[in-house]
Protein backbone atom coordinates (compact mmCIF):
# COMPACT_ATOMS: atom_id res chain seq x y z
CA UNK A 1 0.00 0.00 0.00
CA UNK A 2 1.37 3.23 -0.91
CA UNK A 3 2.36 6.10 1.87
CA UNK A 4 2.21 9.07 -0.35
CA UNK A 5 0.58 11.94 1.19
CA UNK A 6 -0.85 15.60 -0.57
CA UNK A 7 1.30 18.34 -0.96
CA UNK A 8 0.36 20.96 2.04
CA UNK A 9 0.86 23.95 0.19
CA UNK A 10 -1.37 26.97 0.05
CA UNK A 11 -0.26 27.47 3.73
CA UNK A 12 1.05 31.65 3.84
CA UNK A 13 4.39 32.36 2.96
CA UNK A 14 7.16 33.49 5.35
CA UNK A 15 7.48 37.15 5.94
CA UNK A 16 10.90 37.58 3.69
CA UNK A 17 12.12 39.87 1.29
CA UNK A 18 11.97 39.41 -2.76
CA UNK A 19 15.37 38.30 -3.84
CA UNK A 20 16.50 37.27 0.36
CA UNK A 21 19.22 34.35 0.78
CA UNK A 22 17.90 30.53 1.38
CA UNK A 23 21.56 29.61 1.10
CA UNK A 24 24.39 30.21 2.66
CA UNK A 25 27.11 32.40 0.21
CA UNK A 26 29.10 29.83 -1.97
CA UNK A 27 26.44 26.78 -2.04
CA UNK A 28 26.52 25.02 -5.17
CA UNK A 29 22.15 24.76 -5.14
CA UNK A 30 20.08 25.99 -7.29
CA UNK A 31 17.56 27.85 -5.57
CA UNK A 32 19.59 30.66 -4.00
CA UNK A 33 16.93 33.18 -3.50
CA UNK A 34 13.39 33.66 -2.27
CA UNK A 35 10.67 34.50 -4.48
CA UNK A 36 6.64 34.46 -3.52
CA UNK A 37 6.26 32.74 -6.90
CA UNK A 38 3.99 29.61 -6.71
CA UNK A 39 6.20 26.98 -9.07
CA UNK A 40 3.52 24.59 -10.90
CA UNK A 41 3.73 20.66 -9.86
CA UNK A 42 3.16 18.21 -12.48
CA UNK A 43 -0.13 16.28 -11.54
CA UNK A 44 -1.62 19.51 -9.36
CA UNK A 45 -0.90 19.91 -5.92
CA UNK A 46 -2.62 16.56 -4.85
CA UNK A 47 -1.93 13.16 -6.12
CA UNK A 48 -4.53 11.90 -9.27
CA UNK A 49 -7.15 9.78 -7.66
CA UNK A 50 -6.39 6.17 -8.10
CA UNK A 51 -8.50 3.55 -5.92
CA UNK A 52 -5.23 2.24 -3.72
CA UNK A 53 -6.37 -1.48 -5.05
CA UNK A 54 -6.63 -0.80 -8.75
CA UNK A 55 -4.39 -3.18 -9.84
CA UNK A 56 -5.66 -5.63 -8.12
CA UNK A 57 -9.30 -5.42 -9.42
CA UNK A 58 -11.05 -8.43 -11.94
CA UNK A 59 -11.62 -4.91 -14.25
CA UNK A 60 -7.79 -4.59 -14.47
CA UNK A 61 -6.36 -8.02 -13.88
CA UNK A 62 -8.75 -9.54 -16.70
CA UNK A 63 -7.69 -7.29 -19.39
CA UNK A 64 -3.68 -6.14 -18.58
CA UNK A 65 -1.34 -8.02 -21.25
CA UNK A 66 2.51 -7.46 -20.10
CA UNK A 67 3.86 -5.41 -22.68
CA UNK A 68 6.87 -3.31 -23.67
CA UNK A 69 9.38 -2.16 -20.86
CA UNK A 70 9.78 1.47 -21.16
CA UNK A 71 12.10 3.43 -18.10
CA UNK A 72 10.54 6.92 -17.06
CA UNK A 73 13.61 9.56 -15.76
CA UNK A 74 14.50 12.62 -14.86
CA UNK A 75 17.58 14.55 -16.30
CA UNK A 76 19.70 17.21 -15.42
CA UNK A 77 22.44 18.91 -16.85
CA UNK A 78 25.34 21.81 -15.29
CA UNK A 79 28.72 22.38 -14.92
CA UNK A 80 31.48 21.11 -17.38
CA UNK A 81 34.67 20.42 -14.78
CA UNK A 82 36.83 22.08 -17.26
CA UNK A 83 34.60 24.98 -18.16
CA UNK A 84 33.05 27.20 -15.29
CA UNK A 85 30.83 28.89 -17.87
CA UNK A 86 29.19 25.53 -19.16
CA UNK A 87 26.06 25.89 -16.66
CA UNK A 88 23.33 23.95 -19.29
CA UNK A 89 19.99 23.66 -17.15
CA UNK A 90 21.54 23.98 -13.98
CA UNK A 91 22.29 27.45 -15.14
CA UNK A 92 18.32 28.67 -16.05
CA UNK A 93 17.24 26.88 -13.01
CA UNK A 94 20.04 29.29 -10.78
CA UNK A 95 18.29 32.41 -13.06
CA UNK A 96 14.77 31.30 -12.52
CA UNK A 97 15.32 30.03 -8.70
CA UNK A 98 13.09 27.33 -9.33
CA UNK A 99 13.61 23.28 -9.79
CA UNK A 100 14.36 22.18 -13.09
CA UNK A 101 14.63 18.87 -14.55
CA UNK A 102 13.88 16.92 -18.12
CA UNK A 103 11.04 14.56 -17.71
CA UNK A 104 10.75 11.93 -20.06
CA UNK A 105 10.49 8.19 -21.07
CA UNK A 106 12.65 5.59 -23.40
CA UNK A 107 12.34 2.31 -24.09
CA UNK A 108 16.25 1.72 -25.07
CA UNK A 109 17.40 -1.45 -22.80
CA UNK A 110 20.40 0.42 -22.09
CA UNK A 111 18.74 3.76 -20.96
CA UNK A 112 22.47 5.81 -20.75
CA UNK A 113 22.40 5.52 -24.77
CA UNK A 114 19.45 7.79 -24.46
CA UNK A 115 22.30 9.66 -22.30
CA UNK A 116 24.22 10.05 -25.00
CA UNK A 117 21.67 11.18 -27.79
CA UNK A 118 20.48 13.91 -25.41
CA UNK A 119 24.38 14.79 -25.16
CA UNK A 120 25.05 14.37 -28.40
CA UNK A 121 22.35 16.85 -29.93
CA UNK A 122 22.48 19.15 -26.59
CA UNK A 123 19.23 19.37 -26.01
CA UNK A 124 17.55 22.31 -24.89
CA UNK A 125 20.89 24.30 -25.54
CA UNK A 126 19.70 26.87 -28.36
CA UNK A 127 18.19 30.12 -26.75
CA UNK A 128 17.73 33.67 -27.97
CA UNK A 129 19.97 36.30 -26.59
CA UNK A 130 18.13 39.95 -24.93
CA UNK A 131 19.76 41.10 -28.34
CA UNK A 132 17.51 38.76 -30.35
CA UNK A 133 19.89 36.80 -31.95
CA UNK A 134 19.88 32.86 -31.53
CA UNK A 135 22.69 31.25 -29.95
CA UNK A 136 23.76 27.35 -28.34
CA UNK A 137 24.49 28.06 -24.50
CA UNK A 138 27.45 25.90 -22.98
CA UNK A 139 26.69 22.73 -20.92
CA UNK A 140 23.43 20.84 -22.58
CA UNK A 141 26.43 18.41 -23.40
CA UNK A 142 26.44 16.77 -19.59
CA UNK A 143 22.85 14.93 -19.10
CA UNK A 144 22.65 12.44 -16.32
CA UNK A 145 19.77 10.58 -14.63
CA UNK A 146 18.74 11.58 -11.37
CA UNK A 147 18.71 9.47 -8.28
CA UNK A 148 14.70 9.36 -7.28
CA UNK A 149 13.46 9.68 -4.00
CA UNK A 150 9.84 9.44 -3.29
CA UNK A 151 7.98 9.90 0.13
CA UNK A 152 6.00 6.81 -0.48
CA UNK A 153 5.68 3.83 -2.98
CA UNK A 154 3.49 2.42 -6.43
CA UNK A 155 0.40 1.13 -5.46
CA UNK A 156 0.48 -2.58 -5.22
CA UNK A 157 1.11 -4.71 -8.09
CA UNK A 158 1.56 -1.28 -9.85
CA UNK A 159 3.56 -2.05 -13.55
CA UNK A 160 5.62 1.20 -11.84
CA UNK A 161 8.93 0.06 -10.34
CA UNK A 162 11.44 2.17 -8.50
CA UNK A 163 14.70 2.49 -9.48
CA UNK A 164 17.55 4.12 -7.96
CA UNK A 165 17.57 6.41 -11.44
CA UNK A 166 14.42 5.81 -12.67
CA UNK A 167 10.99 4.33 -12.77
CA UNK A 168 10.70 1.29 -14.76
CA UNK A 169 7.07 0.44 -16.57
CA UNK A 170 5.79 -2.17 -18.20
CA UNK A 171 3.19 -1.01 -20.66
CA UNK A 172 0.30 -2.46 -21.79
CA UNK A 173 0.80 -4.72 -25.28
CA UNK A 174 -1.26 -2.51 -26.93
CA UNK A 175 -0.28 0.91 -25.45
CA UNK A 176 2.88 1.88 -27.65
CA UNK A 177 5.55 3.89 -26.09
CA UNK A 178 5.15 6.98 -28.33
CA UNK A 179 1.60 7.36 -27.41
CA UNK A 180 2.58 6.73 -23.81
CA UNK A 181 4.94 9.49 -23.79
CA UNK A 182 2.62 11.74 -25.47
CA UNK A 183 0.14 11.34 -22.50
CA UNK A 184 2.62 11.50 -20.02
CA UNK A 185 3.61 15.41 -21.54
CA UNK A 186 -0.21 15.90 -21.79
CA UNK A 187 -0.71 15.50 -18.42
CA UNK A 188 2.60 17.29 -17.08
CA UNK A 189 2.01 20.09 -19.84
CA UNK A 190 1.07 22.95 -17.63
CA UNK A 191 3.90 22.57 -15.60
CA UNK A 192 6.63 22.87 -18.58
CA UNK A 193 8.79 25.70 -18.69
CA UNK A 194 7.76 26.54 -22.03
CA UNK A 195 4.17 27.16 -20.74
CA UNK A 196 5.09 28.61 -17.73
CA UNK A 197 6.74 31.00 -19.05
CA UNK A 198 3.93 32.12 -21.29
CA UNK A 199 1.36 32.32 -18.09
CA UNK A 200 0.66 35.15 -16.08
CA UNK A 201 2.68 33.28 -13.13
CA UNK A 202 5.88 32.96 -15.12
CA UNK A 203 5.50 36.72 -17.16
CA UNK A 204 5.24 38.15 -13.61
CA UNK A 205 8.49 36.04 -11.66
CA UNK A 206 10.36 37.49 -14.80
CA UNK A 207 9.80 40.94 -14.63
CA UNK A 208 10.15 40.39 -10.43
CA UNK A 209 13.47 38.76 -11.39
CA UNK A 210 14.77 41.22 -14.57
CA UNK A 211 14.89 38.14 -16.43
CA UNK A 212 14.10 38.61 -20.48
CA UNK A 213 12.12 35.67 -21.02
CA UNK A 214 13.11 35.26 -24.60
CA UNK A 215 16.82 33.84 -23.09
CA UNK A 216 14.44 31.42 -20.95
CA UNK A 217 13.20 29.55 -23.74
CA UNK A 218 14.58 26.33 -24.77
CA UNK A 219 14.63 24.66 -28.17
CA UNK A 220 17.22 21.73 -29.51
CA UNK A 221 18.20 21.68 -33.49
CA UNK A 222 18.87 18.29 -35.27
CA UNK A 223 20.50 17.28 -38.12
CA UNK A 224 18.92 15.28 -41.14
CA UNK A 225 22.30 14.95 -43.72
CA UNK A 226 22.75 18.35 -45.14
CA UNK A 227 19.49 19.75 -43.56
CA UNK A 228 18.75 20.75 -40.04
CA UNK A 229 15.80 21.50 -38.06
CA UNK A 230 14.67 23.25 -34.97
CA UNK A 231 12.12 22.19 -32.09
CA UNK A 232 11.03 23.16 -28.97
CA UNK A 233 12.39 21.57 -26.68
CA UNK A 234 9.10 20.79 -24.47
CA UNK A 235 10.63 18.39 -21.96
CA UNK A 236 11.67 20.73 -19.08
CA UNK A 237 9.52 20.56 -16.19
CA UNK A 238 9.41 22.18 -12.80
CA UNK A 239 10.50 19.24 -10.81
CA UNK A 240 12.18 17.69 -7.53
CA UNK A 241 14.06 14.40 -8.02
CA UNK A 242 14.02 14.25 -4.03
CA UNK A 243 10.90 14.86 -3.12
CA UNK A 244 7.39 13.87 -3.28
CA UNK A 245 7.21 15.23 -7.00
CA UNK A 246 8.22 11.88 -8.04
CA UNK A 247 5.16 10.68 -6.25
CA UNK A 248 3.19 12.59 -8.38
CA UNK A 249 5.02 11.32 -11.32
CA UNK A 250 4.45 7.81 -10.64
CA UNK A 251 0.92 8.32 -10.09
CA UNK A 252 0.59 10.54 -13.86
CA UNK A 253 2.15 6.94 -15.28
CA UNK A 254 0.10 4.70 -13.04
CA UNK A 255 -3.36 6.70 -14.46
CA UNK A 256 -2.56 6.49 -17.95
CA UNK A 257 -2.12 2.91 -17.36
CA UNK A 258 -5.03 1.85 -15.56
CA UNK A 259 -7.11 4.22 -17.54
CA UNK A 260 -5.93 2.63 -20.67
CA UNK A 261 -6.69 -0.95 -19.41
CA UNK A 262 -10.20 -0.79 -17.79
CA UNK A 263 -11.26 1.97 -20.29
CA UNK A 264 -10.22 0.18 -23.23
CA UNK A 265 -12.19 2.03 -26.58
CA UNK A 266 -13.35 4.94 -24.31
CA UNK A 267 -9.55 5.84 -24.99
CA UNK A 268 -8.79 6.37 -28.54
CA UNK A 269 -5.46 4.82 -29.67
CA UNK A 270 -5.04 7.71 -32.69
CA UNK A 271 -1.82 8.09 -34.36
CA UNK A 272 -0.03 11.34 -34.20
CA UNK A 273 2.50 12.73 -36.80
CA UNK A 274 5.89 12.83 -35.31
CA UNK A 275 7.21 16.05 -34.74
CA UNK A 276 10.76 14.69 -33.81
CA UNK A 277 11.39 13.72 -37.68
CA UNK A 278 10.10 16.86 -39.08
CA UNK A 279 7.01 15.80 -40.49
CA UNK A 280 4.87 18.74 -38.55
CA UNK A 281 6.76 21.69 -38.78
CA UNK A 282 7.68 23.59 -35.82
CA UNK A 283 6.14 27.27 -35.15
CA UNK A 284 9.20 29.85 -35.36
CA UNK A 285 11.03 31.66 -32.45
Amino acid sequence: MTTKTDDPSGKPHAQREIGSALLPEGSAGAVQRWYPTQWPRIGGTKLLPLPADAFLTDAFLSRYRPGFLTFAYAAGCGYHPHNPAAQGLFGIARRLNAPLHKLSATTQSDPTTRLRELNRGRYGALTMTEDGHLCSELGFNTWTFQVLLPVGSPLERSPVTVQERGLSVRLPHDLGSEEFEKRMHDLMRDCSLGAWLESPDGIAHCRMAHIDRRTLRRYSTYGFNATWRRSVANEIYFFRPKTDDVDRLIRIIEVIIHRHVTLGAAVANVSFLSRGQGIEKERAV
